[in-house]
């Protein structure tokens, strides 16, 4: 039995063709329709058959594992789960069973499409009472970690020579009205991030809209492009700062879609990498659960063998 164990969770992916409609129906709630899954496919055909995120999400996964050993020198289980493929979130947390369990959503961003999706499955699973740690968009670390993969993604560059386009996935225009803190918590991000990079200028756009209808945010990243080249611009430097892993909306939307965009209006196109399993980004992971851990309420009393080398509380959850 760990003393500490962590549930990572994400959206997930379809790994390989195969899986494709079944991760459409389990996400829309239906299975797709002909035409949308050709597309889909299309789109996935198009950066190797499937996708890399569980994969990078399994390696996110072991890779905390083992600085979070390293730096607390404790048994530590760090495991997967996923909203809409295999594992899931209810067979990630059959595997936990510490008295210290925290669950953390591969999202830095609170929203109701995301929190709000982990908030339920977790309520699905029964275990609605784990610590949820969200929010942690404006965590100095994590701001590291985005800045060392930008300024890698520059290689020495003069920035002043780009407009930085920060993307994120974009949602209805309906949830941030009713009070979702979805675009506050990018914008907050975006602000913190600038002086590190200094850039010669810079937009805040929307990528991957959903084919449900009604309003969704603005401006598209598209329109941004269409902007930035209009404004005499060259050059271009895409961090897709709303992902944490690189998935088909980066690989194929920006990598594809919008390079090509942005070299028809006559502009070189550069894109950071998302933070994926970067040394950096993993120590800011680790150092969130440990925060939180070092300052979480006390539930119950801990008391110590008299060697003061093992803790003694109430019998691990089964």
């Amino acid at each position: 039995m760990a003393t500490i164990d962590v549930a990572m969770l994400a959206f997930g992916g379809p790994e390989t063709a195969a899986d494709i409609g079944r991760f459409i129906e389990a996400m829309t709630g239906a299975p797709p329709a002909p035409a949308t899954l050709a597309d889909v496919v299309r789109k996935y055909e198009a950066i190797g058959g499937g996708s890399p995120l569980p994969e990078i999400t399994r390696r996110q996964a072991a890779a905390l594992q083992a600085v979070m050993i390293a730096e607390l020198g404790v048994e530590v289980r760090v495991r997967p789960g996923f909203l809409y493929c295999s594992p899931t979130v209810a067979e990630c947390l059959a595997e936990l069973d510490a008295r210290d369990t925290v669950v953390l959503p591969m999202s830095p961003f609170s929203s109701r499409l995301t929190t709000g999706a982990y908030h339920s499955a977790l309520a699905a699973a029964g275990r609605e009472e784990l610590p949820l740690l969200d929010g942690w968009h404006a965590d100095r670390r994590f701001l590291a970690a985005l800045s060392q993969r930008i300024n890698e993604t520059l290689d020495g560059a003069d920035p002043n020579e780009f407009p930085l386009l920060f993307t994120a996935h974009n949602v209805p225009l309906e949830t941030v009205m009713e009070g979702d803190p979805y675009v506050e918590q990018l914008q907050q991000t975006a602000a913190r991030l600038l002086p590190t990079v200094m850039p010669g200028d810079w937009r805040l756009a929307f990528q991957s809209k959903g084919r449900r209808g009604g309003e969704w945010l603005e401006p598209e990243a598209a329109t941004a492009v269409h902007e930035l080249a209009a404004a005499g611009w060259t050059k271009l430097l895409v961090a897709p700062i709303g992902f944490v892993a690189d998935h088909v909306e980066t690989l194929y939307d920006l990598d594809i879609e919008l390079r090509e965009l942005a070299v028809s209006c006559g502009m070189e196109f550069l894109r950071s990498p998302a933070p994926n399993d970067a040394p950096r980004f993993i120590e800011a992971l680790a150092d969130i659960v440990i925060d939180y851990l070092a300052h979480r309420p006390i539930l119950h009393p801990v008391e110590l063998d008299p060697n003061g080398s093992h803790w003694h509380g109430p019998p691990p959850r089964t």
